[in-house]
């Protein structure tokens, strides 16, 4: 069997699952019906109607901001948001993604004329191929509690779940775990996961996704090259401590090249995640600096959201 950097655009292209990013989008996208089913699955909780998902929804905190790549965002009849991430590769900034994504949500909530006092419950959902923390545990949910009093939550209506697919023996219901064992690649068990195959292979006999996919595919691999050729310098100057300088760049190349083939598609989003993390203290200040301008909630509610220090809010806020 060829290996994964072997595969034609066309042969990957035949053999993505649900599991993959562009697919999962797609399907999901395009079936309403299936979105709402999947969050009441994954939640335990009644929706009574969702609106249209947008798939890979760019949501910016002003015109200069940087944007940040939802997978699904959508949002109920009730304003509770919700974002489902599909999180194949090892990535170990998921923590902080959840925060500035939380955080992006109640500032669209406030853009679209929505009282701060009045935000709805947020859910920011990552459905894992492994193990985001480490204990074995099929789910990881998180909400603020008081570190003094743990019987006491702060009630702000954010809530973080990180789901570990692996783990899909071990979830609470039959449903989750027919829809993880799906998701890691098994064979439809549930009237559910019946659907979402036959969804997924429609979507794969589509031409205009197919065409699609391979223009995507080729743009992650262009960006790994690029990307992998930025890193060979760096890497022959840490080598060039015990090798010779032109073996080091060498090897560095040959090391970069080998990245670029293998590991295109997962380079690119890991690098491209790397960037988000780097970036997130300076966009946490453009959050505040644009709350600020908002003008609808205390600096301390500020210091809250954006996670910076009331002192530094108070700082941004002279400097306007």
């Amino acid at each position: 069997m060829k290996k994964e950097n072997q595969l034609t655009p066309l042969e990957k292209w035949e053999r993505l699952t649900f599991a993959d990013n562009f697919i999962f989008c797609k399907v999901l996208n395009d079936n309403v019906d299936i979105c709402k089913e999947l969050l009441e699955l994954l939640l335990e909780i009644k929706i009574e109607k969702i609106e249209l998902p947008s798939a890979e929804y760019s949501l910016k905190t002003d015109f200069h901001s940087r944007g940040v790549r939802f997978d699904v965002y959508v949002k109920d009849g009730g304003g509770r948001s919700f974002d489902i991430e599909i999180q194949t590769a090892h990535a170990t900034s998921l923590a902080k993604r959840a925060r500035y994504y939380q955080g992006l949500m109640d500032v669209d909530s406030v853009h679209t004329g929505m009282d701060y006092s009045k935000l709805k419950e947020s859910y920011v959902i990552f459905l894992c191929m492994g193990d985001a923390f480490g204990k074995k545990l099929p789910r990881y949910t998180f909400r603020y509690i008081c570190e003094e009093d743990g019987g006491l939550q702060m009630n702000d209506g954010t809530v973080n779940i990180f789901f570990n697919a692996r783990m899909y023996d071990k979830m609470e219901t039959e449903g989750l775990r027919s829809f993880f064992r799906f998701l890691c690649g098994m064979k439809p068990t549930s009237d559910f996961t019946d659907r979402l195959s036959a969804l997924v292979e429609r979507t794969k006999l589509s031409a205009q996704w197919r065409h699609s996919y391979m223009t995507w595919e080729q743009e992650m691999k262009y960006q790994a090259r690029e990307l992998a050729q930025e890193l060979a310098p760096e890497i022959a100057r840490d080598m060039a401590e015990d090798i010779a300088k032109d073996m080091a760049e060498d090897m560095a190349k040959d090391m970069a090249e080998d990245m670029a083939k293998d590991m295109a598609e997962g380079m690119a989003k890991d690098m491209l995640e790397n960037v988000v993390q780097d970036t997130v203290r300076k966009r946490d200040r453009d959050t505040a600096l644009n709350l600020l301008r908002l003008n609808v909630i205390t600096i301390e509610q500020i210091a809250q959201v954006t996670g910076l220090s009331v002192g530094e809010v108070k700082e941004l806020n002279g400097a306007l």
